[in-house]
């Protein structure tokens, strides 16, 4: 049986990398010893996957990890009993569940992984999926990413030369007026112009944004900042790093990234 876990990741630990991540969390469930479930063959590893793992330096609410638990030993532990079993073909057969026993058990795996992680990472939604089909094949997390939010900060003591967040708002609405937005990008054989505005869903101020998803964002006296819904996943994809060197130049200021500190508010999987 399958959970989505949303976890969020803030403070210092926002400087490590994805494998960290992913070894931090097979730790977790080692401690919390909840029936994980392993791969087969010669090296077996926990069957765990990310949704468009998060670049080094960036915080988030909204992060997405599945895991594959072992059905019989957690309804075991649960103290929740099967409702039936459903061949899924290949000779796999899995446990079935009543509606009213789903919360139980996600509590279960929730109460197991938040006794065991540390400050900078908190679990913060566990969801049973539904069990799989016979012969149907389930998509990953990770193939279903659509969209995210993401807020991004200028960091104290650098300055755009604006006076506060109205006047630095107003300026990137202008900006996003353009009928345009070229950047470079960059491949390990060329470079190419592309246009990135239509991959820009939604920006500006915090209407309209579920600000749940700025709890563990890092804050800035300066209060300038603006949120973006931006494409994401396997098909279109626009991180916000290339979107604020394009509004640098646009307003006739030197990109620095280290200016800006950005906070993946929430990933939507279709």
């Amino acid at each position: 049986m399958t959970f989505r876990i949303r976890f969020a990741k803030y403070g210092v630990v926002k400087f490590i990398g994805h494998l960290d991540v992913m070894r931090y969390f097979q730790k977790v469930i080692r401690r919390s010893e909840l029936p994980v479930s392993y791969s087969k063959g010669f090296n077996p590893h926990q069957i765990m996957s990310f949704a468009q793992p998060l670049g080094v330096g960036i915080t988030s609410d909204g992060e997405y990890m599945e895991v594959d638990f072992d059905d019989e030993a957690l309804f075991a532990a649960a103290g929740v009993t099967p409702a039936g079993s459903r061949d899924i073909g290949n000779g796999v057969t899995v446990l079935l569940w009543d509606k009213k026993d789903a919360p139980v058990l996600e509590k279960y795996v929730f109460d197991g992984m938040s006794a065991e992680t540390t400050e900078g990472f908190e679990v913060l939604e566990v969801s049973l999926l539904p069990p799989p089909k016979p012969n149907v094949h389930t998509e990953k997390a990770m193939a279903l990413v659509k969209t995210a939010d993401y807020m991004v900060s200028l960091k104290d003591g650098y300055s755009l030369g604006f006076k506060d967040e109205d006047e630095f708002l107003a300026r990137f609405a202008g900006f996003m007026e353009q009928p345009e937005i070229k950047v470079v990008k960059k491949s390990k054989k060329n470079e190419n112009e592309v246009d990135i505005k239509p991959l820009v869903y939604k920006s500006g101020g915090p209407e309209g944004f579920e600000l749940s998803g700025i709890a563990h964002a890092d804050e800035y006296e300066s209060g300038q900042r603006v949120f973006m819904k931006l494409a994401a996943g396997s098909i279109a994809n626009l991180r916000p790093e290339p979107v604020m060197e394009a509004f640098c130049g646009f307003i006739g200021q030197e990109y620095n990234p280290h200016a800006f500190q950005v906070h993946r508010m929430m990933l939507y999987l279709g």
